[in-house]
């Protein structure tokens, strides 16, 4: 229901309702800034019951109706979470925890397994295997109760230069409102970010993501699984098993991410889904035994995406409208609970009824996420260019002597354990 006025002030006005939109319109409010969140329902996230008590609780989530859009959560991201009683929110039967990676340079498994333990690193885990729609419906859950105005439009105009204290903004419904800073978490096309006139760069990588979920003959004992490769990278990452399934085949469950390149991604989407749980099988090596499919397999293209800035006047990114990454590493969704951690951080500082859309405090905010977004960028690109053999880093006169560096720089870090628990320290920050 839609409880907002005509023409309203607020604090700060978040434009998306995704996890990343929900996340920081909550962290924003506990500082108790006036939130406004526009946008439409983000899908997976608008079905709802009523309470006796008049609450709007989430629907329960059917038991094998499972969503094929996975995240591995990492442990900051959980942190944030839980300081905004989200994570008790979510469906705890439907999260797996991931305690080891195992991760190799090629298909199927061969030498050079490079393996990450939780128990290594001293964590109690490496990451958590979260669905979109749980954590959705308990973002949205927990942005209801707190009261957050809603208005379900979407932006059609952002005027920054009228009033130097305030934004301006105009939905497509007609409706006005202004708030003294304005939040983009619209995603990798963010409107805010072009009324903003902040420059930015999209690329399409020559992959895109295949996704899908199956039960399998073996458990999984919460490790997650990679394999680079010419078939691109494939990862196989825990879900929980349902109970009847425990002790009993099939004893195990997964989700399947494959990056694949664009020919076998259309050849991977055009067959169905008992061959497509062959095509994993065999790539992975039965890693986990017979895989069965437990819903259909959806795809969508896979991108790099930078932007000039993080800020303009009276206006912050956050999440993919500030940065996109190839998924190969998992760390979209914890970099973008990363920028929402930030802002919210740097807002709290604040001494007395300052401005949040002051724009030293933005400028703040911006150097507290260069260092994180810019390794991330690097990280995740110079992996994809390393490893896909048709990258143009892999076909030029450096291909050859790369790709030998590479593979001794990989057997070097599957041997050093120092080095393993280094990067997995700074994997969950």
């Amino acid at each position: 229901m839609d409880r907002s006025p005509y023409v309203s002030v607020f604090d700060v006005a978040v434009v998306g309702r995704a996890a990343i939109g929900l996340a920081t319109g909550l962290a924003l409010s506990r500082l108790g800034l006036r939130v406004a969140m526009i946008g439409p329902d983000a899908p997976g996230t608008e079905t709802s019951t009523q309470g006796a008590a008049g609450f709007t609780a989430a629907s329960p989530l059917a038991g094998d109706d499972w969503d094929n859009r996975v995240f591995a959560l990492s442990p900051s991201s959980r942190r944030l979470l839980d300081s905004l009683g989200v994570w008790q929110a979510m469906d705890a039967a439907r999260i797996a925890p991931v305690h080891d990676m195992r991760i190799w340079p090629r298909a199927p498994a061969g030498g050079g397994e490079l393996h990450f333990s939780a128990w290594e690193a001293r964590i109690d885990a490496l990451a958590w295997i979260v669905e979109n729609r749980n954590l959705g419906r308990a973002l949205a859950q927990a942005c209801r109760f707190a009261g957050l105005a809603s208005f379900q439009s979407t932006l059609a105009s952002l005027d920054t230069a009228t009033d130097p204290a305030l934004a301006r903004l105009v939905l497509d419904d007609g409706r006005s409102l202004s708030a003294r800073l304005v939040v983009g978490a619209d995603g990798a096309n963010s409107r805010v970010r072009d009324l903003a006139g902040i420059g930015a760069t999209l690329s399409d990588y020559p992959q895109r993501a295949v996704v899908a979920n199956f039960d399998t003959e073996l458990p999984h004992r919460d490790c997650a699984y990679q394999w680079f490769g010419e078939h691109g990278v494939l990862a196989m990452l825990p879900l929980p098993a349902t109970p009847a399934a425990v002790g009993t085949n099939p004893a195990g469950r997964c989700s399947i991410v494959w990056s694949a390149p664009h020919a076998l991604a259309d050849e991977l989407l055009a067959i169905d889904t008992q061959a497509l749980a062959r095509r994993v099988e065999e790539t992975s090596g039965r890693v986990l035994g017979a895989m069965t499919p437990i819903g259909p397999a959806a795809g969508w293209p896979l991108r790099l995406g930078r932007v000039d800035s993080m800020i303009a006047a009276r206006v912050a990114l956050v999440g993919d409208a500030a940065h996109v990454v190839h998924p190969l590493a998992g760390q979209g969704m914890n970099l973008g609970f990363g920028d929402v951690q930030a802002l919210a951080d740097t807002l709290r500082s604040r001494e007395g009824p300052r401005d949040p859309g002051e724009h030293m405090l933005l400028r703040r905010y911006e150097r507290a996420r260069a260092e994180p977004v810019l390794a991330m960028h690097l990280a995740t690109d110079g992996l994809q260019q390393l490893f896909d053999p048709g990258s143009t880093l892999s076909r030029g006169p450096l291909g050859l002597p790369l790709r030998a560096v590479r593979d001794l720089g990989w057997r070097a870090v599957a041997a050093l354990g120092p080095i393993r628990r280094l990067l997995v320290s700074q994997a969950v920050r």
